[in-house]
């Protein structure tokens, strides 16, 4: 079985404090709720009396006074109301925060609804899978029951794009040591992983992707508000500056227009010149206004409510290396991330008036609204704009470290694995699949101690044999994120996981599944020879072609593997790949899982044994499924 947690269990109680103190709380709130409705209602009969009491008294002069204070009280009362129902969504979000981490705790899957955004057709990863990546797929690092769903805790976009990089891309051996540190330090701050994990899902990033936002800052000047450094940009100056002369003078010569007249026929009609300049001026920005205006305001415009998840980075207190850069990167500077981020956001607001089409014509005609919208966005872009990616950048990394920490707080019995520089090894005690519950979880041991090691992993049917490559992948890939991973203890050198077990056909490129294989194991084999560390896991080796070929085949792959210093396992039906082991000089043990018969019943213990398999079930099975087949005892 995966180890049971006999150290810390602090995320489970705080989850289990929060639980209960966030149950009060929203008691507590629903009663103000329903207290303040009965006062509304209160205060609306007393209106309504008031009114009529006016009315029979011939509304005088101090008849107004009941109703006014009246309607001023439930003006009062509704914005109360309005407050106390703002903390109490503010809590049911907490609420389903800690939920979440409990029903983790007790092994329960996410249920579909919490996991599904209207504007995420993939909220499981799967838009980071790459069909070329060395592990991805075989090892299901995204998609339905992965990895990615089982680690991610990530609120944003660029939080989810940052944790999938780290589990597709290995980091260095002293970026990982950060990485654990700074999980640990985390993890002893489940109050600000609350917080971060909450005011993240406020800032309805998820599902749109942040590139255009950091790219909208670095992008070069519509609207000269410094140094006009090009003729479009003094032209531009010239149309701004005629704006402002032209809106000022349009609305005194429109209200003077009755006295103007007084002096002349024609002067009253001067307004109408200046409001088609107006109109000229707006015509001539329309490009850049809508390069700037129109795109910040769109309605699904990537500008994120990033201020309250920037305001609480930058208030936390952390020391370790990673974390204290990510701080300093959102506080550095004239101004605050959150303090210019909230600057952004009420800039939008204004800007969002375009929805609203008939007042925004109003505007934009006597005033020439987005002309000042615009320039106000470009002032922030001058100031703000080339801060924004990094900023970005590193709220997706705390989101990435806050799921590590989450992670590893929600499974205590998982090891901080022992990474370090030198000869390729893997050697791992208890180690278990980490998408397998806990209560099912089986752990066998793997022992890859030096280059040139490999394990011949022999079994019956349904055994073990792909699980036990995959947990061996998944150790690997999961150490190089700097994640901890589902063994007792594990020792290992950064390697590049390559794997060869869910192959298939193409038909759109006249692709067998055994060319498909080939392809996959040349891949491997170049990998290997270009000198990287690559632990390969391969599934049944060459079954794709007969029993004759696929031995010498499979003989001259894992062979060649072994003898360049790769380490590895494979797995096989194929009694004739037994040889490899003989051949290999030590190099390849053999290892089997097996199954055993009990009141006509398979039976697995999963428990990993040294030496070949000495039975086989596939007519077994047959026959378990219906399909019945002659055969001699003999034969079987």
């Amino acid at each position: 079985m995966c180890y049971a947690a006999l150290v810390t269990t602090s995320l489970r109680a705080h989850y289990e404090s929060r639980a209960e103190q966030l149950k009060g709380a929203l008691a507590e709130l629903e009663a103000r709720s329903d207290a303040l409705s009965r006062r509304r209602g209160l205060v609306m009969l007393a209106l309504g009396g008031s009114l009529v009491f006016a009315w029979m008294r011939g509304f005088p002069p101090w008849g107004w006074i009941g109703p006014g204070a009246c309607t001023m009280l439930f003006a009062w009362l509704v914005v109360r109301h309005a407050i106390v129902a703002s903390e109490r969504t503010l809590l049911e979000e907490r609420e389903s925060y800690v939920r979440a981490g409990q029903r983790r705790l007790a092994g329960e899957p996410e249920p579909s609804a919490l996991l599904a955004s209207p504007k995420l057709d993939e909220p499981d990863g799967s838009r980071f899978e790459k069909p070329e990546h060395p592990n991805a797929a075989d090892l299901d690092l995204f998609g339905p029951r992965s990895l990615f769903i089982a680690l991610s805790r990530a609120e944003t976009s660029i939080g989810e794009e940052t944790l999938a990089r780290w589990l597709l891309t290995p980091a260095r051996v002293s970026e990982v040591k950060e990485r654990q540190e700074a999980a640990k330090e985390l993890l002893g701050q489940p109050s600000f992983l609350e917080d971060l994990s909450v005011f993240a899902q406020r800032a309805d990033s998820r599902g749109r992707t942040d590139e255009p936002l950091a790219l909208w800052g670095e992008s070069p000047a519509e609207f000269p508000v410094g140094e006009a450094t090009t003729p479009l940009l003094q032209k531009r100056r010239l149309l701004v500056i005629a704006a402002r002369l032209l809106v000022p003078l349009t609305i005194v010569l429109f209200f003077t227009r009755a006295y103007l007249e007084t002096l002349a026929p024609h002067l009253g009609k001067l307004w109408v010149a200046s409001f088609l300049g107006q109109l000229a001026v707006l015509a001539a920005l329309h490009g850049a206004i809508a390069r700037m205006v129109t795109f910040v305001s769109s309605r699904e415009a990537p500008f994120g409510r990033f201020r309250a998840v920037f305001g609480r980075i930058e208030a936390v207190q952390l020391k370790s290396p990673p974390l204290s850069r990510i701080v300093s990167t959102v506080k550095d500077g004239e101004s605050l991330a959150s303090q210019e981020i909230g600057r952004l956001e009420r800039i939008i607001g204004f800007a969002d008036v375009r929805h609203n089409t008939i007042i925004h014509i109003l505007l934009n005609m006597a005033f020439l609204y987005d002309v000042w919208v615009a320039l106000a966005l470009e002032r922030w872009r001058s100031r703000s704009g080339r801060r924004t990616r990094p900023w970005l950048t590193a709220l997706g990394e705390m989101e990435a470290l806050a799921s590590i920490a989450t992670y590893a707080g929600e499974h205590p019995d998982f090891a901080w694995p022992e990474l370090e520089e030198g000869p390729k090894r893997l050697v791992a005690e208890g180690l278990g699949h980490p998408l397998i519950p806990a209560s099912s979880c089986v752990a066998n041991d793997a022992q890859l101690p030096e280059p040139g090691q490999a394990l011949l992993v022999t079994g019956s049917n349904m055994s073990g044999k792909s699980t036990y490559l995959r947990s061996l992948g998944l150790c690997a890939v999961m150490a190089n994120a700097g994640l901890p991973v589902c063994a007792k203890r594990a020792q290992l050198t950064p390697l590049i996981a390559w794997t060869s077990m869910r192959i298939s056909d193409d038909l759109d490129q006249g692709m067998s599944h055994f060319y498909a294989e080939l392809l996959r194991l040349k891949a491997i084999v170049d990998a290997v020879h270009s000198g990287a560390p690559v632990l390969f896991l391969l599934d049944e080796i060459l079954h794709g072609t007969n029993s004759r070929e696929r031995t010498i085949g499979a003989r001259g792959v894992v062979l060649d593997l072994v003898r360049r210093g790769a380490i590895g396992a494979v797995s096989t039906h194929d009694f004739a790949l037994i040889a490899i082991a003989d051949e290999s000089g030590g190099r390849v043990k053999t290892v089997h899982f097996s199954d055993r018969i009990e009141h006509d019943k398979m039976l697995f213990d999963y428990l990993l044994k040294d030496g070949v398999v000495q039975s086989t079930n596939a007519i077994r099975l047959m026959k378990l499924v219906g399909i019945d087949v002659e055969y001699n005892v003999g034969e079987s």
